[in-house]
């Protein structure tokens, strides 16, 4: 999708030394490339992936790994606000939705500060955030999850934590942060902290975690 592998979980520079470390295994890749056919064969079996351009592929099995997209096609009919990217149903703090505080919206389809999580762990702190409000207990207020990855791709440790792409993500709020980078390439490390108003807002660790 982007030009980086994992894009949600490394930056940039992480994602290129993935890239060239699996490169190296064989492994191939076509980045930020659509796919817009699975072509048969004479058996019927796929024999080919075509992409968006009409450039085509051999292929003898097709894996595909899809992920999340909030689907917002029925708020958006019904006048709440939604966002094209990273999509979802706009909703503030509270998780009342931007348009029209009587409803409510958590989980994957919400887009709260700018982020769309499809992970489990955050629509738990939504939902009791939301429960608070609808049981008139109190106000809790949502502010975000602060998400990790640890992964270990054939041999490579790869961890990431928080705004680990601190000014990068482009968000008016990530403003003002501090990166403190360890960039070692043919060590094969790289790290990068995170840091704003003297504190760790996120991280990111490729070959030494």
């Amino acid at each position: 999708f982007r030009s980086w592998l994992m894009e949600r979980q490394l930056d940039e520079r992480a994602g290129k030394l993935l890239q060239a470390s699996l490169e190296a295994k064989g492994i191939s890749f076509r980045m930020q490339a659509q796919t817009e056919a699975l072509v048969a064969g004479e058996s019927g079996r796929v024999a080919a992936l075509r992409f968006k351009g009409g450039e085509q592929i051999a292929a003898d099995l097709v894996v595909m790994a899809v992920g999340i997209r909030p689907n917002t096609e029925l708020a958006a009919k019904s006048g709440l606000a939604v966002s094209q990217r990273p999509g979802g149903i706009l909703v503030t703090d509270t998780l009342q939705t931007l348009t029209d505080p009587r409803i409510y919206s958590v989980g994957e389809c919400v887009n709260h500060r700018g982020m769309a999580y499809g992970l489990v762990a955050p629509l738990f702190e939504m939902a009791k955030v939301c429960a608070n409000h609808l049981a008139e207990y109190g106000i809790g207020r949502y502010v975000g999850s602060v998400t990790s990855t640890k992964l270990k791709v054939t041999g490579i440790d790869l961890f990431s934590a928080g705004n680990f792409q601190g000014a990068d993500s482009g968000h008016p709020e990530d403003a003002g942060t501090e990166d403190i980078i360890l960039s070692d390439p043919m060590g094969g490390v790289y790290k990068r902290l995170v840091i704003k108003d003297d504190k760790l807002v996120g991280a990111c660790l490729y070959g030494d975690t």
